[in-house]
């Protein structure tokens, strides 16, 4: 697939592409705040306003209030940038309006690396969005296509996001990371969404008793870390904790409570040894050597 030039962790550009907003931080923050810290630029999307994901209210109401959710995480994470697309939740389309929509979206932004869902996920939202890009992978290096917006001179390597499905295969632990140092930052940043996780999926999950009231933080946090992070990257730091002894030494990776796991996809740029060094600056030196 050819090579990738060098660049400082300051020159990486790093693009988290979910379906809803929250999605990127849920399941990526972990990997943002890494990023982050390194220096990286680091763009979150979400290809849907999120106007379904509530018991009560309107869809036009709680669309202005996830578009609001989602940039006060954006503030506790630190990332360049939260963008909110138009979508309507519930009602991404896999077609040709969409498939350049996301070479531009991508390409406007020229990232080393792009996170999205496996196409294989339980909602039709994200298997969309993992299909989107994955059937722009190749065309982003097309001139023809979408002629409008210049290719730019990276090739991205393209990531699945964590899930817990098995069919047609469970996830491969290419990269795993252990988040437990940014995990504090990352609940605080996951309490913007307060619509989620307070309302929509507390009611959703019939956990409206246990929420919480909005002064006790640190409460909230602990909710979520039960219903939400111990079953997501809990669970992941236990059944991958082989890689994560292969990456940080058993050690360590005994002590490691919380993982986040991605998956490379074979449509993008496949790096090699090298440049995943650089590509990823905050994993243990040496361990991709």
């Amino acid at each position: 697939m050819g090579y990738m030039r060098k660049v400082s962790a300051n020159d990486l550009r790093v693009m988290i592409i979910g379906a809803h907003p929250d999605d990127p931080d849920i399941t990526g923050g972990g990997l943002a705040l890494n990023f982050v810290r390194a220096g990286a630029t680091v763009k979150l999307v979400a290809m849907c306003n999120g106007d379904k994901g509530h018991m009560s209210m309107t869809s036009a109401e709680l669309a202005v209030r996830r578009r609001g959710e989602a940039q006060r995480s954006k503030a506790v994470l630190g990332v360049a940038d939260y963008l909110v697309m138009d979508h309507h939740d519930c009602e991404i389309e896999v077609n040709l309006e969409t498939r350049r929509e996301m070479t531009r979206l991508i390409r406007g932004f020229a990232p080393h690396l792009v996170f999205t869902h496996r196409t294989c996920d339980y909602h039709a939202d994200h298997r969309a969005v993992g299909t989107l890009v994955m059937d722009s992978a190749y065309l982003l290096g097309v001139p023809l296509w979408c002629q409008e917006t210049p290719i730019p001179s990276v090739k991205p390597a393209i990531y699945f996001l964590r899930d817990a499905f098995t069919k047609p295969s469970e996830m491969r632990p290419d990269i795993v990371l252990g988040v437990d140092a940014e995990m504090d930052q990352l609940l605080e940043a996951l309490c913007a969404h307060e619509s989620q996780f307070f309302e929509w999926l507390a009611f959703d999950k019939g956990l409206l008793s246990e929420v919480p009231p909005r002064e006790q933080l640190e409460a909230r946090k602990a909710f979520i870390v039960k219903h939400w992070m111990i079953p997501r990257k809990g669970h992941d730091a236990q059944r991958f904790r082989e890689r994560l002894a292969e990456v940080y030494g058993q050690g360590q990776a005994e002590r490691i409570n919380f993982a986040e796991v991605y998956e490379l996809s074979e449509y993008g740029y496949q790096p090699g040894r090298d440049e995943l060094g650089w590509l990823f600056p905050f994993l243990p030196q040496g361990v991709f050597g």
